[in-house]
């Protein structure tokens, strides 16, 4: 009798609907897990194209490449997380090297030391359009300087390459959109970026009007006497000109 009792009761478990087993909503990673992905993500890449460097350039290069691309992609968050780990992992990359002690550039052993000379000019190339454009205005100085040889025309070549070197400055470290939320390094940077553009414009105007002046030099030195040449009233003073443009126009496709 117990057998059938239990066979029975086992047939009415059979007939009672089964329930539902219980549903979970399905996982959804938190903002920290997508972030670790990305950057994960990011790693896998070159570290350095994304920040489009070479591998031999300094920290100075590193940051500056850095803070142009997040501001780049200041709109793109997920571009924004590969710069980040881009810079994350080549930071890390030369600190290991010099725990390890292995052979790396002087510009990154000793980038925790003061430079020297602060305010040199250092290698950034313009895009083409910028050298093109550059090259063009101060070859067309050159031509007028020529058919009108004055000194006055080196200002004019140096205000050429002022203005330039300061545009190349505010693109290279942009000053801040809204001043009243930037922070203490960036509110001076536009009146940091003439004074660079400035020097830099002035410098080179400079350096090229003596350079170009030797030729001047040596003919007062050696007592000869210049033949005229027809179209080119005065040759000394058009040499100083081409050396102004030419010294402004390297700087400003070159260097910043």
């Amino acid at each position: 009798m117990q057998v059938q009792r239990s066979g029975v009761s086992l047939g009415r478990r059979a007939q009672a609907p089964l329930r539902s087993a219980p549903r979970f909503a399905p996982f959804q990673p938190c903002r920290q897990q997508q972030s670790r992905v990305a950057c994960s993500a990011a790693a896998s890449d070159d570290p350095y194209k994304v920040l489009g460097i070479e591998r031999d350039v300094d920290s100075t290069e590193i940051g500056r490449a850095y803070r142009v691309k997040k501001y780049e992609h200041r709109f793109n968050s997920e571009m924004l997380q590969k710069v980040e780990a881009a810079h994350t992992t080549i930071m890390l990359s030369q600190l290991s090297a010099r725990v390890k002690g292995k052979g790396i550039s002087k510009d990154v052993a000793y980038a925790d030391q003061e430079p020297l000379f602060p305010w040199r000019p250092k290698r950034w190339d313009a895009t083409p359009k910028v050298i093109m454009v550059i090259g063009a205005m101060q070859l067309g100085m050159v031509a007028y300087g020529f058919q009108q040889p004055a000194l006055s025309k080196t200002i004019f070549c140096g205000l050429i390459g002022i203005a330039a070197n300061v545009m190349k400055q505010n693109a290279i470290m942009p000053p801040p959109k809204d001043p009243e939320m930037a922070t203490e390094e960036e509110s001076g940077r536009a009146s940091r970026n003439f004074v660079r553009g400035f020097l830099l414009g002035a410098m080179a105007t400079i350096a090229g009007t003596l350079v170009f002046s030797f030729p001047e030099v040596l003919v007062s030195q050696a007592k000869m006497t210049l033949p005229v040449i027809p179209g080119m009233p005065n040759v000394i003073v058009s040499m100083k000109i081409l050396g102004a443009a030419l010294f402004n126009w390297v700087m400003t496709s070159f260097y910043y």
